[in-house]
């Protein structure tokens, strides 16, 4: 009997909703988006890239939450690219937000511990830019929007332009995650 309550517990810790995770989803997207909405970027001269903050929104958000909240987290994060590409957007930011639900918990934070916990954050977040949105977005320019340049020189080009932003998200997302108590860390799902 105590082996099935036990596994029961560990059932639910492992459940990809909950209802903290929503609320947190929610709350994190709703910040990715205002930022978005409210302006905030800059272009990095030279690339045609836009940058802002709201990746530190989309990255410590999703992790906490987990799929359910990345999920929502890429949904806010994507629909109103500054650059008017949408679709390419929400399929980057989507799919790099479902990375990081499933990457922190599992990778991070269940495997992890001390200081290689922090290595591992920052490194999650370097796969997150060059592994999982900027193919997102360049897949996305081609399939939506007919982008003329080689797919290669395209991910190229977007990966040379994110090097500021994710150079300064996995500096100051690993400082935060650092400065929150250890309870707070916790995965929410």
């Amino acid at each position: 009997m105590p082996e099935e309550i036990s596994k029961e517990k560990n059932a639910e810790k492992d459940s990809l909703f909950s209802v903290k995770a929503l609320v947190v989803g929610l709350i994190f997207g709703a910040i990715a988006l205002a930022v978005v909405l409210g302006g905030l970027h800059i272009e990095i001269p030279g690339t045609g890239v836009v940058t802002d903050p709201r990746e530190l929104f989309t990255t410590f958000g999703s992790a906490l939450s987990g799929p359910i909240g990345g999920l929502i987290i890429g949904a806010f994060a994507g629909i109103a690219e500054p650059g008017g590409i949408p679709l390419a957007s929400l399929l980057g930011h989507i799919a790099g937000c479902l990375w990081m639900g499933f990457a922190y918990k599992k990778l991070v934070y269940k495997k992890l511990s001390g200081y290689m916990m922090f290595l591992g954050w920052f490194a999650t977040i370097l796969v997150y830019y060059y592994v999982v949105v900027v193919p997102g977005f360049t897949v996305g320019l081609v399939l939506f929007y007919n982008e003329p340049t080689p797919i290669l020189q395209l991910y190229l080009s977007l990966a040379t332009g994110v090097i500021p932003e994710a150079f300064l998200t996995s500096i100051v997302t690993t400082l935060a995650l650092f400065a929150i108590p250890k309870i707070y860390r916790k995965p929410l799902w």
